[in-house]
């Protein structure tokens, strides 16, 4: 039985609810939108600039800036002492940390427990590395225009006072980082909310939205510790995420690419999954696959 899609859900599709033209109205096995879909499009393009739009007048950074500094002396200021606390802080900014958001990113693509169906696993895995492709320039041409407007300034911790931070409270965790000289937009969270985005679409469960708060905490130790305005993540971060996946979600281009990735690949998936051990993950045991080794 064709499951229920959230209303919220549907500007991406253009369907109405129990309507069974759905993300797949072809029978071949994706993870993207097989047809162009130009008034959703339009509508994601809108609210995104809008949202970004708001931020750059006078009026919408004033407003921002002002949940800014209190959302950055209500979570920094708990850093006053250099106990547990502090320290469990200071080690998820250091680099190494940030491997464990990826790993989570990594589990959700290769094991099916966060909605996505195992027979599209190994579509879900490529679409998201191209799905990233497409964010980098995005992403990089928000930065370099807010550059030349004077938009990416100095993090937090170096403007405002009091600031707590790891390099003068716990100076024996190296490579903490507690400042930037320009954090606008905020480069983990459009990652991050990309991800959040690609599997609450793609997957459509309310399991999925696991993938939201999960976004939300990998963006919490930068805002924490000073390296990022919250804006810079709500706002910058947000809008990079928004446009991605309109292109992902609202046309076919990451459906053709994706797809023909998968293609050129299948002899070396097929490869690898003869691996001992390796062949026991979902991810290598698609439904084609299965039909093939029969």
């Amino acid at each position: 039985m064709e499951k229920e899609i959230p209303y919220w859900m549907q500007v991406f599709y253009h369907i109405r609810i129990k309507n069974q033209d759905c993300i797949d109205p072809m029978k071949e096995v994706t993870v993207f939108r097989t047809r162009w879909n130009f008034k959703a499009l339009l509508i994601s393009h809108l609210f995104a600039f809008c949202w970004l739009g708001f931020f750059l007048t006078d009026t919408g950074f004033a407003f921002w800036r002002s949940i800014d500094r209190n959302v950055f002396f209500i979570l920094n200021g708990t850093l006053s002492e250099p106990d547990n606390w502090t320290r469990f802080w200071a080690w998820a900014n250091v680099r190494i940390f940030d491997m464990i958001p990826l790993l989570i990113m990594l589990a959700s693509l290769i094991f099916p427990g966060m909605g996505i169906k195992r027979d599209r696993l190994q579509q879900a895995i490529i679409g998201f590395i191209l799905l990233l492709v497409l964010m980098f320039p995005i992403r990089e041409s928000v930065y370099e225009y807010a550059r030349a407007i004077g938009l990416s300034g100095k993090s937090p911790s170096i403007l405002l006072e009091p600031a707590y931070r790891f390099s003068e409270i716990v100076p024996d965790i190296k490579g903490a980082k507690d400042s930037a000289g320009h954090s606008f937009p905020g480069d983990h969270a459009a990652v991050v909310l990309t991800w959040a985005g690609f599997m609450m679409l793609n997957a459509r469960s309310w399991l999925s939205l696991s993938a939201l708060f999960l976004a939300l905490a990998f963006m919490t130790p930068r805002v924490l510790g000073g390296a990022h305005w919250a804006s810079d993540n709500f706002v910058g971060g947000a809008f990079s995420a928004i446009v991605t996946l309109s292109w992902a979600f609202c046309t076919p281009i990451l459906h053709w690419a994706t797809n023909s990735v998968h293609r050129m690949l299948r002899p070396l998936i097929q490869l690898i999954s003869k691996v001992p051990l390796l062949n026991k993950l979902p991810v290598l045991q698609s439904q084609e696959d299965k039909a093939e080794n029969k």
